[in-house]
């Protein structure tokens, strides 16, 4: 059975390989068709913007004016986009600190929630207030994947969902359990940036793209070859970009251990112990993982005050600030 799973994920990788090389011969011999798609207008506060033809109000209660992307060279907008699909999504004090660290560090010019529902709760009434320029967009979850197949995760829906709406729109994706500690400036200049999580499977928790861009477009024709009932956890969404990153590495970057660390493996001595996290550009609280294991999750900021070890320090720096932290 691991023999012919191989033989089927080396099929899919040479598949790969002949979409990237038609992909750049397409790109250095025609013009590329200006699109269509109305991305985003400027606007000015308190007012709607549009997106793929379709007014969208503003949720926050406050908008902030930022500077526009393009003016700084860089090839990634400031623009974030978070995905939940399924049941209404009761916001979470740990979503909340997410959307704050988003707004603190990186100040981007929208933040959009690609979804059927809008958030509730309190911590998603205290988001709207706190964290400014958040939009919802409206989108079903795909039923198949691109050659038909069903998928056999219902993860793989918002994996294929949130790397088509980079490919689409450009931006920054991040999980909703993802907290940004600093500025992904450096990395905006790369036409596409993901993160390792093992030697052999980049993450899609955090997804950095701009808008059309060659590596993100051979992965989405990837899910062509997606192998329906007989499909693995990490194959299609998490290998094959492993996979295609080493045989075409001007096109993306590839951050080895400074975006979804610590791994789920660590989290005990993250929560309650020390974890070097100075370098990490973000870090991935693998909330689910966390429960599964028994470790206790925030739920108000009483929890955070005292809170020993790493994620303590963490949680406080975001909510305090880091010249307030008690």
């Amino acid at each position: 059975m691991k023999r012919k799973r191989n033989y089927r994920l080396f099929l899919l990788i040479l598949f790969c390989i002949f979409l990237a090389v038609t992909i750049i011969w397409v790109t250095r011999h025609m013009e590329m068709q200006p699109s269509n798609r109305n991305i985003l207008l400027k606007c000015n506060v308190y007012c709607a913007i549009q997106l793929d033809n379709r007014t969208i109000k503003p949720l926050s209660l406050h908008q902030t004016e930022r500077q526009s992307t393009g003016e700084e060279g860089l090839l990634v907008p400031n623009v974030i986009h978070f995905v939940w699909f399924g049941d209404p999504w009761s916001f979470t004090f740990l979503n909340y600190l997410s959307f704050l660290s988003v707004h603190k560090v990186l100040s981007p010019e929208y933040i959009f929630i690609h979804g059927e529902n809008i958030p509730n709760g309190y911590w998603w009434n205290r988001t709207t207030l706190d964290v400014s320029n958040i939009y919802h967009v409206y989108r079903q979850a795909p039923t198949t994947a691109l050659n038909g197949q069903p998928f056999k995760f219902k993860e793989h829906k918002s994996d294929l969902a949130r790397l088509q709406i980079i490919l689409s729109y450009g931006g920054i994706y991040l999980d909703k359990d993802m907290i940004v500690l600093k500025s992904f400036n450096q990395l905006r200049k790369y036409q596409t940036v993901f993160g390792r999580e093992t030697k052999y499977a980049l993450t899609n928790s955090v997804i950095l793209g701009q808008k059309e861009a060659p590596f993100l477009k051979i992965l989405n024709l990837a899910y062509y070859a997606y192998n329906g009932p007989t499909e693995t956890w990490t194959g299609t969404s998490l290998r094959v970009p492993d996979s295609m990153s080493r045989i075409l590495p001007a096109m993306v970057h590839v951050e080895q251990d400074t975006f979804n660390r610590p791994l789920w493996n660590d989290l005990k001595v993250y929560f309650h112990g020390s974890y070097n996290w100075s370098r990490l550009y973000a870090t991935h609280v693998w909330a689910r993982k966390a429960k599964q294991t028994g470790l206790a999750l925030p739920k108000s900021p009483d929890d955070i005050r005292h809170w020993n070890g790493s994620f303590g320090e963490i949680t406080r720096f975001i909510y305090y600030g880091p010249n307030d932290v008690v």
